[in-house]
């Protein structure tokens, strides 16, 4: 059920949004949980909301604060959660509020690991730079042998429009594979969206603790990742086969692409060698 209480929208990607029984702010580079019981109220100045924490007496209380929010939505944020307070008898002493406040460093979409996320093995990539070198040869060598530099401009031509479809059936085909394999094998677990820089992104922590974040442009605020524990950094969205099939189709299209390029090329270049 979606909460009435709106979701604010801050500068510098922060957001504050309702949880139940707790509010939960997203900055750039971290994300608190902040208990109802360890919020003494809610204020608004103006386009700007301080969450003040509740403190001893003598203590100066810890405020949290989002700027350049929607005046109208921190109103009605304001009004309802601190509806929502739990009731305090007067006197009484009041507790630490920052005691009562988690906090969850959130890793950067710019730092790396040693294993950090490869979007396709790196001996496709060698071999994609092998072949282009190759093609480039051979096509030289077609223009020299047929005395015809436009039959071997023709097969720079075509053989590099087969040879990039055929990098993409490679990539599509790791892709499937790599999707089925994880969703599999790996180690699946809910990651949350959160702000990042300016973008929306979705936060999970593996088995060690450290958090990464995953991009994804759905709207579901949780979705279900799959990584492998020797690289935690790189995961892969879970879905179901409709996916996996539609990959296969996309393979089959560029592989209907890629072939009478490629034999093209093979056609264009066979009188160099005889043919």
């Amino acid at each position: 059920m979606t909460s009435p209480i709106p979701v604010l929208q801050g500068d510098q990607s922060t957001e504050l949004r309702s949880m139940g029984e707790e509010l939960l702010l997203r900055r750039p580079h971290d994300e608190l949980r902040i208990p109802l019981a360890a919020i003494a109220r809610i204020r608004v100045e103006r386009r700007v909301v301080t969450v003040e924490l509740t403190a001893p007496a003598g203590i100066e209380p810890t405020v949290y604060r989002i700027e350049d929010v929607s005046r109208a939505a921190a109103d009605a944020f304001a009004d309802a959660v601190n509806a929502a307070l739990p009731a305090r008898t007067a006197g009484e002493d009041a507790a630490d509020g920052s005691a009562l406040v988690t906090t969850r460093t959130l890793g950067s979409p710019d730092e790396d690991d040693e294993d950090g996320p490869e979007p396709v093995p790196l001996f496709v990539k060698g071999a994609a730079v092998v072949v282009g070198v190759g093609l480039a040869a051979l096509s030289a060598f077609v223009g020299v042998a047929t005395e015809h530099v436009g039959r071997g401009v023709a097969v720079l031509l075509v053989g590099g429009v087969g040879a990039l479809f055929a990098f993409g059936v490679v990539s599509a085909l790791w892709t499937l594979w790599e999707n089925w394999y994880l969703s599999r094998h790996g180690i699946t677990v809910d990651a949350t969206q959160a702000w990042l820089d300016g973008q929306v992104s979705y936060v999970y922590t593996d088995t060690t603790g450290k958090t990464h974040t995953h991009p994804e442009s759905v709207e579901d605020e949780t979705i279900r990742v799959a990584y492998s524990p020797r690289k935690p950094r790189k995961a892969i969205l879970c879905q179901g086969w409709g996916h996996q099939v539609k990959g296969l189709f996309v393979v089959l299209f560029l592989l209907a692409l890629a072939s009478p390029a490629v034999y093209g090329a093979y056609a264009l270049a066979s009188p160099a060698f005889g043919g």
